[in-house]
Parts: C-alpha cells; sequence; structure tokens
C-alpha cells in the first residue's frame, strides 16, 4: 500500500514539474521574443492550450495508471485473503 502512495506521490510531482516548466517556459518565450500585443496574446493563447492538452493527457494517463494499480492491489488482497482462507481449512 506504501508503494501506491509512493508512485502517487510521484505523479503529482511530475504533474506539479511539467506545469511549472510549461508556464515558465511561454512566460521566458514572450520575454525575449518582444512582438506586437495581439501576436503575444494569441501566442499566450496558444500557449494555455497547449497546457491544457498536455495536463489533459498526462490526467488519463494518471488515472490509467491509478486504475491498474488499484486492480493489482485488489488481486494481491483476494489472493492473500484466500490464502488466509485455506490456512484456516486446513488448521
Amino acid at each position: 500500500m506504501a508503494n501506491g502512495n509512493e508512485d502517487r506521490g510521484i505523479l503529482l510531482n511530475v504533474l506539479a514539474g511539467i506545469g511549472i516548466g510549461v508556464l515558465v517556459g511561454a512566460a521566458a518565450g514572450m520575454l525575449l521574443a518582444p512582438k506586437a500585443g495581439e501576436e503575444t496574446r494569441g501566442d499566450l493563447g496558444k500557449s494555455l492550450n497547449d497546457l491544457n492538452d498536455k495536463l489533459s493527457d498526462l490526467g488519463k494517463t494518471v488515472s490509467q495508471k491509478v486504475t491498474e494499480a488499484s486492480e493489482r492491489l485488489r488481486t494481491q488482497m483476494t489472493q492473500k485473503l484466500g490464502e488466509n482462507g485455506d490456512e484456516e481449512a486446513a488448521g
């Protein structure tokens, strides 16, 4: 069970890192490449849409990984409970 919590913590750190990296990169790009206000706003909107798409994809991946981990845990618990039941019946 601790492994599942550890996996979630790692995934949250990855999500946070990606989000911060995209925001810092977008801000640096705007500051280092001066453009007209309308063009900058368009680029910012595109960057935010890209970030939204990436976070959506990442959220789907995280959801899939959590579902897989949950199913593995359920299988392991069922096996353990079955083993304990077999031991009690034999004892």
